[in-house]
């Protein structure tokens, strides 16, 4: 490659490279990489194809391209991933939100307008078990301005991402980071929750290592390790919740696939819980449970 070239020459030589590698969708990420390092968007490159770079700019990208060649996610290198229309500070101390982890939030505010009358309001307290980046926590807090949102962690790096993402979003006076184990950090509160999320981990430990390398060996292992059938932790969520849930509060959890019929019947046979419920992704597996106490 030489030390002049086009951002068109740039980037098709970025995607063979990419491509030789085997890694999915080599042409978006040689495009949000390049973007990246240019500090443009991705409209933005294809209005100056013919632009002739610098060799420091060459330089900058070559850099998180070869970052991207050892199997390093895109977000990590971009520091960024867009999440409920909000943009999401992301490093390797967070899970990077997925798609997926939407219909979280999207399930919580559909139970949460379909029980609000003057009887039983939208829950003014909310608990997010296990916010890692923020994401469903600030989700939330940006559309039920009226609530006020706890967010645990058992990471204090976790937090301090999330809490960077919350000032972002300007909605860090309506949520305290707690760090600890699930409820522990909220346990000396007196006042019960109208609205429990959590995005568990979930994967199986035999599993972990048959992930892509870009999840196995580049984001935090605490995030994905749900104990040797994966619902170890999904489990300890569904009977310790109805503690803390308000009467009518909601629990909602995403879950893996293959997973919803156990963690439906865990909720059934759970005698706090009135029902449950399961939400498909837009796959069609079942990807978040949800259920109401009592």
């Amino acid at each position: 490659m030489g030390h002049t070239q086009t951002i068109a020459q740039l980037l098709a030589w970025a995607t063979s490279e990419l491509a030789a590698a085997d890694l999915a969708g080599p042409r978006l990420d040689a495009e949000v990489l390049l973007a990246h390092s240019l500090g443009i968007n991705r409209a933005g490159l294809y209005a100056c194809l013919h632009n002739v770079l610098s060799l420091p700019q060459i330089v900058a990208f070559q850099k998180g391209l070869s970052r991207r060649l050892q199997h390093e996610p895109v977000q990590y290198i971009t520091g960024t991933q867009e999440f409920w229309s909000l943009e999401f500070m992301v490093d390797p101390r967070v899970l990077i939100p997925r798609p997926e982890t939407e219909l979280v939030v999207e399930t919580a505010l559909r139970l949460l307008s379909q029980g609000s009358s003057l009887k039983s309001p939208v829950p003014s307290r909310v608990l997010d078990i296990g916010t890692g980046s923020g994401c469903i926590a600030i989700a939330l807090a940006t559309e039920l301005p009226a609530a006020e949102i706890w967010a645990t962690d058992i990471s204090s790096d976790a937090l301090a991402v999330a809490t960077t993402n919350a000032q972002r979003h300007n909605v860090h006076e309506r949520i305290h980071f707690l760090q600890g184990p699930f409820f522990a950090p909220v346990a000396p509160q007196e006042h019960p929750f109208g609205l429990i999320v959590s995005n568990p981990p979930y994967i199986a430990r035999n599993d972990l290592l048959t992930l892509q390398p870009e999840v196995r060996d580049w984001e935090p292992r605490h995030a994905l390790d749900g104990g040797r059938d994966g619902l170890d932790l999904c489990r300890q969520l569904v009977n310790e919740a109805p503690r803390y849930l308000s009467p009518d509060g909601w629990l909602v959890l995403e879950i893996g696939d293959g997973q919803d019929v156990e963690m439906l019947s865990s909720l059934q046979e759970n005698p706090d819980f009135a029902h449950s419920l399961c939400f498909p992704d837009y796959a069609g597996r079942g990807r978040v449970v949800a259920a109401q106490k009592k």
